[in-house]
């Protein structure tokens, strides 16, 4: 970035730019995103750019509650983000703010497969969410304006996206608001100049390597010039009448999501494959983009969807890569959302062999958790989660993927088998969550075996 000072000496600042009418401006934004009357500090996300230190003289000219800066640096952009860390941290100290800020090598933290662009957002959202926290916020608000929600419109139209990517950028989602989402870039530069602010101008946002970059740099100019001059005008209000779309697309996924779940350990989602060939093409689209909103997934793009479907539709066994760090597996009839870190997880555990001595214990095997005690009842049974053995005096622990033939009804999925275990003693076997066998009530139960896995809340 490049430090911007705006003209030395008193300018007379227009109406449309004073704290005289912006203040009920303000005051709305506030009430309606749910923060206005909090007790509590909010902290704000600031680069030092054009439309965070607007953000930031918003807030301390309009309101008056407690606001923390928070910053970090990128460690993408060398000097330049250095520089505009101390700028940043130079404005905390002018207007005596408390200041939360870190340097992250952004880089060397990137998950396998992710793009910088992705990886920057995630780490930001992070360190923005441990601020909140560490501070004792209510919330988080960032500077996203009315043209960064028309970037985000456009690409995702480009992307083929649903009514979810083409109503824009939401003013709040969880605890991060958007205060300034309806002002224009144009406008709060001019904000910042009229009450003498200075900002750092970020030279990276030319540098069209970057997607949003073209779009924000060559496509809406080429749109506006050659084909509408409030293009932008007309693509807000587009995205305006999608959230009613965007709402309908919610309310059925609040009734699908939870009505195909089939809850399956180590899943990060699951479900039936016949519940997914009950519905039609658009329920079905509407189903998997719920699932990424769910999951904190990316939204495939139209033509990766439509691929996803024809798969669900034409096979009973298939593997789709949804992202890097998510992978859809379909195996005796069964979808489940799967991160490939699971899949390698248990591939090393070994059968082992547990002594059941005394009256009770504990165990485990690769992300298992097994207890024991000796409670005698009349027979022996074998459920989802807990059994009943007949008297024994050790258990058997196998991979399931190593036995030949499938206890209970053979219906594991193949990407499961690793890493379930078999607990085997002389002719008895159960698989956790998928069974075993069906009740012997003519021979008596004594010991008690009860499982839970790794994430079972």
């Amino acid at each position: 970035m490049v430090l911007q000072r705006t003209a030395k000496g008193h300018k007379t600042v227009p109406y449309s730019h004073s704290a005289e009418r912006l203040r009920k401006v303000f005051r709305d934004i506030g009430v309606g995103q749910g923060w206005w009357d909090t007790r509590l500090p909010l902290v704000l996300a600031v680069s030092g750019g054009v439309d965070s230190m607007a953000l930031l003289w918003l807030f301390r000219s309009l309101w008056e509650g407690r606001v923390v800066i928070a910053h970090l640096n990128h460690g993408i952009r060398g000097g330049c983000a250095d520089k505009d860390q101390a700028f940043v941290g130079m404005i905390a100290e002018t207007y005596g703010l408390p200041l939360v800020t870190e340097r992250i090598e952004v880089p060397s933290h990137l998950l396998k497969g992710e793009s910088l662009e992705d990886g920057a957002r995630r780490i930001r959202y992070s360190f923005l969410k441990k601020a909140m926290q560490s501070t004792g916020a209510f919330g988080v608000a960032l500077a996203h304006t009315s043209d960064d929600s028309v970037e985000t419109f456009l690409l995702n139209l480009l992307r083929g996206t649903g009514p979810r990517g083409l109503a824009g950028i939401p003013e709040r989602r969880g605890p991060f608001f958007r205060p300034v989402l309806s002002f224009s870039k144009v406008y709060l530069r001019g904000l910042l100049q009229y009450h003498c602010v200075p900002w750092r101008e970020d030279l990276s946002n030319l540098d069209d390597q970057y997607t949003r970059n073209r779009v924000r740099n060559r496509l809406i100019p080429m749109l506006r010039d050659e084909f509408n001059p409030r293009v932008k005008e007309a693509i807000m209000g587009v995205a305006d009448e999608m959230k009613g779309f965007r709402l309908d697309e919610e309310r059925l996924q609040s009734i699908l999501t939870p009505l195909l779940h089939r809850r399956v350990p180590f899943a990060s989602y699951s479900c039936s494959l016949e519940g997914l060939r009950a519905l039609d093409e658009r329920e079905m689209r509407v189903f998997f983009r719920g699932i990424a909103a769910r999951l904190g997934l990316r939204t495939l793009a139209r033509d990766r969807t439509e691929s996803l479907c024809g798969l669900v539709r034409r096979s009973g066994g298939w593997c789709f890569q949804w992202q890097k760090d998510m992978f859809l597996l379909c195996s005796s009839r069964l979808v489940a959302w799967i991160h490939p870190d699971i899949l390698s997880s248990n591939r090393d555990n070994e059968p082992a062999v547990h002594a059941l001595e005394g009256g009770e214990g504990r165990f485990s095997w690769g992300k298992w958790l097994f207890s024991w005690n000796k409670e005698p009842v009349p027979g022996c049974v074998y459920g989802t989660m807990g059994a009943y053995f007949p008297s024994l005096e050790r258990l058997e622990v196998i991979p399931l993927s190593r036995v030949s033939e499938i206890p209970g009804d053979g219906s594991v999925p193949e990407w499961a088998r690793p890493l379930y275990p078999v607990m085997r003693s002389g002719g008895h076997c159960w698989v956790p969550f998928w069974g075993g066998r069906r009740a012997d009530t003519h021979l008596p139960g004594v010991v008690r075996v009860s499982a839970t896995f790794e994430g079972d809340a």
